[in-house]
């Protein structure tokens, strides 16, 4: 009678069978972390850029709250905007951010053009309403497309859509918009199997509430005095003109340099008015009286 046969050992004493067990055990788990460690990258670089968007956009702000306008586009590609151009890329330099994201590409900028003149013009067109420039599409609200101030786009790791460029569109649903050109709209959009874009954009009353401030400026022309005119110095431009005895009051954006002057278009001489001027003013409202 033979003896049965036994496993072979090797000389740890583990048997062919439980090595090559241990064997596919090991590349399961190196391929799942293989699968993780990418996952986490990806991860990883959406957050970095994610924080890199939020650094632009603080950054804008500031540069409107300094220059009382929005930067330009850059068309060059030089880093610095190129005048009355409303859409490109981000023009880092103006701004002194970092030159592209992590993903190593310059981010898509539009702005409306009625906001990169200056300050009262600016303000003037925020008042009002947008009524023209870029236009997106929020795939968290309703699936209409509204008018805003400026807008910059990171087109995410991958051309999901296939079209030969990196900055997606949404063709299909309820929400649609193309990143490319802002064609008709732009979309700002969750992740999805063709759409990796991340996108902000900064409303009309959102960067009034950071720039813009108006007051209510009375003027009193004493009983009897001549034609006196308002000036806005800032804008070289006349409010209007009261004639002696009557009262006017004009809306002026705070920080506006006020003249009250006795010819138009900024000619004859400063008026002695109580307070004189010329003056700069701030603040809800203010009263300027010539004295008869």
């Amino acid at each position: 009678m033979k003896a049965p046969l036994l496993p072979s050992l090797n000389k740890h004493g583990f048997t062919l069978i439980e090595i090559a067990i241990v064997m596919v055990i090991i590349g399961l788990l190196a391929g799942g972390g293989v699968s993780i460690m990418g996952m986490l990258t990806q991860r990883k670089a959406r957050n970095e850029t994610i924080d890199y968007l939020k650094e632009t956009k603080e950054a804008l702000i500031n540069y409107v709250t300094i220059n009382g306008k929005l930067p330009w586009a850059d068309t060059d590609g030089d880093g610095n905007q190129n005048n009355n151009a409303t859409s490109g890329t981000l023009p880092y330099l103006d701004l002194e951010v970092r030159p592209s994201d992590p993903y190593k590409r310059v981010l898509r900028y539009g702005i409306n053009s009625n906001l990169g003149t200056d300050r009262p013009t600016t303000c003037n067109a925020l008042k009002a309403g947008l009524s023209s420039g870029p236009r997106v599409i929020d795939g968290d609200g309703a699936a209409t497309s509204f008018y805003i101030a400026a807008i910059f786009i990171s087109s995410g790791p991958m051309d999901l859509d296939s079209d030969g460029d990196v900055f997606d569109a949404i063709t299909s649903g309820s929400h649609q918009g193309d990143n490319t050109d802002g064609t008709p709209n732009y979309i700002r959009h969750t992740p999805i199997d063709t759409f990796d874009d991340l996108v902000v954009y900064i409303g009309g009353n959102e960067l009034y509430g950071n720039l813009c401030e108006y007051l209510t400026l009375a003027v009193n022309n004493g009983t009897g005095e001549p034609t006196a005119y308002v000036r806005d110095a800032n804008q070289g431009i006349d409010l209007g003109n009261i004639s002696g005895g009557g009262s006017t009051l004009y809306e002026i954006i705070s920080g506006t340099r006020i003249e009250i002057r006795s010819s138009a278009g900024g000619g004859g001489s400063i008026i002695l008015s109580d307070p004189p001027t010329p003056i700069c003013l701030a603040g809800n409202g203010f009263t300027i009286t010539i004295p008869p």
